[in-house]
């Protein structure tokens, strides 16, 4: 039963996250990976349902219109305040009311904690009057790894069922609800086969929750939930289409009900809507016909609501409303997207995404930065993963390879990726240009970066940084179980470090800023063994060749997370310097096949291959920076490689082996 002679109704959350956003913690088994001021209440392993100690509830609640204070939970999703109930639930679950169900209990009832990491744990969030208590199962089994919360409000009594994270083979089907006796219960629609909302994301940004309120549910309750309108916009494309999401909250189904939008409090425009048919919990999602049209840039606070109810008025006026703030520029620039991916050397995955990703960027080149963190798994890891690049991985929720994330706000997998997904990227407006060059003495790399605001962004992104990272164009030495030889745009160092540099004053136009910056690498090159044994920058790095190192940079809001503008510096130097620079050619010796990796940006070039009496063996014209050459015609013996052109004159010396 849905349960609406219950004392208590839910509501679904209308926005991803967890409640109230007090919880910032990412998910992840307790003891790997989970914030440690997390206390353990139940250990994995149950391989039969099992009840935990009791616990307190660290603050006064009232749960079903009384006090409680103290609870036990069972490795079968089951909370119970009824604390002298005696055999814990079994694993198969079911409808509620059930008899097995003890009077007085919450639950997620259908996961288990057979597991060895499978554990309860519970936590303490927010500040005396209106704190939170978590009751998370951590790493529990359906099928794979799921996790799930109970969470109490002080001050409030809600209570809430947290749908958090879940691996891609897991197959959660849940009873979510609360079971007041043998005759009062209420559950999410769904149950009990309630499916994951939530996805793999070990952040809380792809949350979802169920909000359960001790009382009665409204008849009429209609809430506006989201505004999909972009919200960086170019005056030159007024008007607007202003989109809304909408909710019924409400126990009546919705036939008709008006559609309102206003901007900065001024002219409301109200359209109806009808022929409707929104039961309870139903969304829809409605584009008003007329579109809003303002004649000057600045910010703008559009507020949605619904009005006019089935012709009457809605009970709760709490949530009716949702406010956007519409950011509209006179000014834009190209947008070079931000692309980061998340890849390993023991990933067979891995490989097929960075061929897919190479064969779409072929055909861009010179429009994106792209920046590769080698992650640490499958075991035993990349060697040249960091603890930056694992910070970073934390920083987006990453939890498999190979992953792509595109202006730090859309994750794609690079398998598969194509060029309508580039152009979705890279067609967003930006309203700051970024340029920056770099040079390299010995093992000092050199950064400057200038940021032009074309607007005056003031308010409109409050946490921004300026990240910088080292890379190398290609790196062989890291090669490990997946079959590649060759690896790109490898990330050696965050410059300064993970933080960034804080860029407070985006008032523009016409008032750039610039940003030094200065890296050393310390020590002489390692090869670790593999991931468990990171580069210590402190005293050594992994950096192949100091000819083949590349910076990306880009401006990121912290919290949102998008990427405002990236660039790739450009290396400063001469002439003379240039003809210093190195070529790759492995391997050498060789039984006919070598591959050549050549300066950034050549350009044209000359290829040839000399034998010992001066003699014109093997040439070739061509732009490609990585080249193979097959001289399996040849003798075996010593030859001399040349590459030339009007800024480089490059030398090798190979063996060709029979």
């Amino acid at each position: 039963m849905n349960g609406f002679h219950a004392q208590y109704f839910y509501l679904p959350s209308t926005t991803q996250g967890n409640p109230g956003g007090l919880n910032n913690d990412n998910e992840y088994p307790n003891g790997s990976g989970l914030d440690a001021s997390w206390t353990s209440l139940l250990a994995g392993g149950n391989s039969s349902p099992t009840w935990s100690p009791v616990d307190t509830i660290p603050f006064n609640f009232n749960f079903n219109g009384s006090p409680v204070s103290t609870f036990k939970v069972s490795s079968s999703g089951v909370l119970t305040f009824t604390t002298n109930a005696g055999i814990a639930p079994i694993y198969a679950n079911a409808s509620i009311p059930d008899p097995g169900i003890p009077n007085n209990s919450i639950m997620v009832w259908g996961i288990e904690g057979t597991g060895s990491n499978d554990e309860i744990v519970t936590k303490t969030f927010g500040n005396p009057g209106g704190q939170q208590y978590w009751v998370f199962f951590s790493s529990y089994t359906a099928g794979s790894w799921t996790y799930w919360s109970i969470v109490f409000e002080e001050g409030t009594d809600k209570i809430y069922i947290v749908d958090q994270r879940h691996s891609n083979n897991a197959t959660p089907q849940i009873t979510a609800g609360i079971q007041i006796d043998n005759s009062n219960a209420i559950m999410v629609t769904g149950s009990p086969q309630l499916a994951n909302v939530a996805g793999t994301n070990a952040s809380p940004a792809d949350n979802h929750y169920y909000e359960f309120i001790f009382g009665s549910q409204n008849s009429v309750d209609m809430s506006a939930t989201n505004n999909l309108t972009y919200p960086y916009l170019y005056i030159n494309d007024a008007p607007y289409v202003i989109t809304g999401i909408f909710d019924n909250l409400g126990i009546d189904t919705v036939t008709s009900m008006d559609i309102n939008y206003a901007a900065n409090n001024g002219n409301v425009v109200t359209e109806t809507i009808s022929n409707l048919s929104m039961e309870t919990y139903a969304t829809d999602t409605f584009s008003f016909a007329t579109p809003w049209n303002p004649t000057l840039d600045g910010n703008y606070d559009i507020a949605i609501w619904a009005s006019n109810i089935n012709g009457g008025v809605d009970l709760d006026n709490s949530n009716d409303t949702t406010h956007k703030y519409l950011h509209v520029f006179s000014n834009t620039t190209q947008r070079k997207p931000m692309l980061e991916t998340f890849v390993s050397s023991t990933s067979q995955y891995s490989v097929t995404g960075n061929v897919d990703l190479h064969n779409i960027l072929s055909a861009n080149t010179g429009n994106y930065t792209l920046l590769k963190y080698q992650m640490s798994w499958p075991n035993p890891g990349d060697p040249y993963y960091t603890l930056e690049g694992g910070q970073r991985r934390s920083y987006y929720g990453i939890n498999t390879v190979p992953r792509l994330v595109m202006n730090g706000v859309a994750q794609n997998n690079p398998i598969g990726f194509t060029q309508g997904e580039f152009d979705e990227s890279a067609n967003l407006y930006s309203f700051i240009d970024l340029n920056a060059d770099y040079s390299i003495g010995g093992q000092v790399v050199d950064i400057n970066v200038q940021i032009d605001p074309l607007i005056d962004a003031t308010g409109v992104w409050n946490n921004l940084v300026l990240h910088a990272a080292i890379f190398e164009y290609t790196t062989y030495n890291n090669a490990s179980t997946n079959g590649e030889f060759e690896f790109y745009n490898v990330m050696k160092k965050m410059v300064p470090d993970i933080s960034g540099t804080s860029v407070t004053n985006l008032a523009g136009p016409n008032n750039p800023q610039t940003i030094n910056l200065s890296y050393t690498f310390n020590g002489q090159y390692v090869l670790p063994p593999d991931a468990d044994s990171p580069v210590d920058h402190s005293t050594s790095h992994t950096v192949e060749s100091f000819n083949n190192l590349g910076v990306a940079v880009w401006l990121q809001d912290v919290e949102s997370k998008y990427v405002l503008q990236s660039t790739e510096a450009s290396l400063l130097t001469n002439l003379g310097e240039e003809n210093k620079l190195d070529m790759l050619c492995f391997p050498n010796p060789s039984h006919g096949a070598f591959n050549l990796v050549l300066p950034q940006n050549i350009g044209l070039y000359n290829l040839e291959v000399y034998d010992l009496l001066g003699n014109l063996v093997y040439q070739l014209k061509s732009q490609e920076r990585y080249n193979q050459i097959n001289l399996e015609r040849l003798n075996a013996g010593i030859y001399q490689l040349k590459v030339q052109n009007d800024s480089y004159r490059l030398f090798k010396k190979i063996e060709l082996l029979k």
